[in-house]
């Protein structure tokens, strides 16, 4: 037994000697229990980034000054007070923001991004407003545009069109997909939209 006791004794480390400076051992010490939570909060705070990361998916967090991140969706747009120029046919309360009223003819109004350079009569990426005279086969209605019964429907390509009737006509509103206002949105652009004289439905 005592053969075992010595045995074990031998192979327990001797304590490590003291370097005869109180002072220096104790800031060593204090400095190293600072680098181990120093590693410990980075490792915490990685693991909390990827968290949120993970959690937010195609959301982006944005800070313009440092402090708490704001949350901000992906490919949103805001509707905005429009004041520039009005176009002959139609005139406009809000536009997307960042969009300018690109022109119009009797039979269309487009809303464009500034350096859209192509014809008016190219829907795409757009918002155009158009007349149609009543088919008498209109979609049922499924939502109101000045409290009005109005139709919002996708096309094919997958657009969005708003019919609701005015006066003896029915306005159209297509907006192409690239845009990304919401329905709610769009029905209050077109709460907006005013009919001139100037406005004639479109042929065939």
């Amino acid at each position: 037994m005592n053969d075992v006791i010595d045995r074990l004794a031998r192979l327990t480390p001797s304590p490590a000697a003291p370097t005869g400076d109180a002072t220096a051992d104790l800031r060593r010490g204090h400095q190293a229990l600072s680098r181990r939570r120093i590693k410990r909060a980075a490792l915490g705070g990685a693991a909390l980034t990827l968290a949120v990361g993970g959690a937010f998916g195609g959301i982006a967090l944005t800070s313009d000054n440092g402090s708490t991140p704001a949350v901000q969706a992906a490919d949103t747009v805001r509707l905005v007070d429009y004041d520039g120029t009005q176009m002959p046919g139609y005139t406009v309360a809000k536009v997307p923001e960042g969009f300018v009223l690109q022109g119009s003819d009797q039979f269309v109004l487009a809303v464009a991004r500034p350096d859209d350079k192509s014809s008016i009569s190219d829907f795409r990426d757009k918002i155009v407003v158009t007349l149609e005279s009543p088919s008498g086969t209109e979609d049922s209605p499924n939502t109101t545009v000045n409290g009005q019964p109005a139709t919002l429907v996708t096309t094919p390509d997958g657009a969005t069109m708003l019919k609701y009737a005015y006066r003896d006509f029915t306005v159209v509103i297509q907006m192409w997909n690239s845009i990304h206002l919401t329905d709610k949105q769009l029905v209050e652009f077109a709460e907006g939209v005013e009919v001139t004289a100037d406005a004639k439905p479109s042929v065939g």
